[in-house]
């Protein structure tokens, strides 16, 4: 059965993330109280903001797989599609990507992993497959330039990277930012553009201009912790390939490709998985 998702479904529902992503073969976290409430907060932050498009695949009275999407001036994005790994191949993720596609508009966009069976159900969907690249690896610190990059408090530069994230997609994180400032997550700006860091590594980054992505993304890969993971390297995104290569990280097969219908092309800008 495919039914709404609760408030009361989300630990089930995280879990389910989590063993989903395990059986994809992702280096996951260990399952830390932290990462356990990361993983709440993500799911009841997008419950609450956009519970049209919230929906879990339940049987026997247990959810066995969710799918999370997000609408925002008229942007889709799909947050998340999940079912666990013992429930799989038999038709739930499409039945869940069918109920979240009730929201979509003429600019929606998807980050997949590398599962074939996901890859080809966006794309009989009507996506276009942007494939990517994945840039990881130890960071020669003595390669790294100065930048005028610098930290920025949610406060007074949240409304600016509401607008640069609006410039480049098209769409804001208004109601998203109060969720952003409650993750902790540190905040680096530039006078055309912003880069937002987690714990473990980049969350998001836009710009109005390739030199300035290009300053942010040096910064990043100053700040974050070895190895530096860089995802979604599509083919616009030239200036963050040249960074990296310039940084000596090797270009690897991509971890997810960027799937697009009727949402154009967003560069300088890597996204993040939950918020687009």
């Amino acid at each position: 059965m495919i039914r709404p998702l609760l408030p009361d479904d989300v630990p089930a529902s995280r879990q389910v993330t989590y063993d989903a992503m395990l059986a994809l073969g992702e280096d996951m976290p260990e399952d830390t109280p932290e990462v356990v409430a990361r993983g709440h907060a993500r799911i009841a932050h997008l419950q609450q903001t956009d519970p049209e498009s919230a929906w879990v695949a339940e049987e026997d009275g247990r959810v066995v797989g969710c799918s999370l999407a997000l609408v925002r001036e008229g942007m889709w994005f799909l947050s998340l599609l999940m079912v666990d790994p013992a429930h799989q191949s038999r038709g739930l993720g499409r039945q869940l990507l069918d109920a979240s596609l009730q929201t979509a508009t003429d600019r929606s966009w998807i980050l997949a992993t590398t599962d074939p069976g996901a890859l080809r159900r966006y794309r009989r969907a009507g996506f276009d497959l942007i494939p990517c690249l994945t840039a990881k690896g130890t960071v020669d610190r003595s390669l790294l330039p100065a930048t005028s990059v610098r930290d920025g408090t949610w406060a007074e530069r949240g409304s600016f990277v509401d607008d640069i994230t609006r410039h480049v997609r098209g769409a804001g994180l208004t109601p998203d930012l109060p969720y952003i400032e409650r993750m902790g997550f540190r905040l680096f700006v530039a006078d055309a553009g912003y880069a937002i860091l987690r714990p473990a590594g980049l969350v998001s980054l836009a710009a109005k201009d390739p030199g300035t992505a290009a300053e942010l993304l040096w910064t990043v890969l100053a700040e974050a912790p070895d190895p530096v993971e860089i995802d979604w390297l599509a083919h616009d995104q030239q200036w963050a390939i040249d960074v990296c290569l310039e940084a000596r990280l090797p270009l690897l097969k991509g971890e997810g490709h960027v799937f697009l219908r009727g949402q154009p092309p967003m560069s300088p800008y890597l996204p993040g998985g939950a918020l687009g």
